[in-house]
């Protein structure tokens, strides 16, 4: 698995259990009344805000073990074969470029199509704001992971998966 693959597999994993963790909390008794949407908005930013803290640590985790398990694995002391071969796997190009495109673009749409169903069960089937905000909270976090499902399978297809996408269009 590639390195750019691995950090969006674990982007994911953080994701998944930070947002169970806010169901586990949205379903308990400490959640708010269904009324009151500042105590709603208090803990989706919380939340939102530990979820960029641990993405930020999850991403140094995985950079700082593929440092080290690539001088394990070219069993050299030599700080510029080890620092060359990390930069060259850190490097962008136009592959990368088009599969980030291609996967924000669809994340972008699913979000999309996730806030007007979530207006639309806020119009039409009269729910309260704190669950049209819960509602939206969770369209957006299923549009990342379709991101980084979308991400992760392009990275695996390389160019051939890329290539193949692009002439079925």
């Amino acid at each position: 698995m590639m390195l750019k693959s691995k950090r969006t597999a674990v982007g994911i994993t953080v994701a998944v259990v930070l947002m169970i963790g806010y169901i586990i909390y949205a379903m308990g008794d400490a959640a708010p009344a269904a009324d009151d949407l500042k105590g709603w908005a208090i803990p989706i930013l919380v939340f939102i805000g530990i979820s960029v803290i641990a993405q930020m640590i999850a991403q140094i985790v995985v950079h700082v073990t593929f440092a080290v398990s690539v001088a394990v694995k070219e069993e050299t002391k030599d700080e510029k074969i080890i620092e060359r071969i990390i930069e060259s796997e850190m490097a962008e190009d136009e592959m990368d470029e088009n599969i980030t495109l291609r996967s924000s673009h669809i994340g972008y749409g699913c979000a999309g199509v996730g806030f007007v169903l979530s207006l639309a069960a806020l119009a039409f089937f009269d729910i309260t704001a704190a669950l049209f905000l819960n509602i939206l909270l969770v369209t957006f976090f299923v549009a990342m992971m379709i991101d980084g499902a979308v991400s992760i399978y392009l990275y695996e297809k390389g160019d051939k998966g890329l290539c193949r996408m692009r002439n079925d269009e």
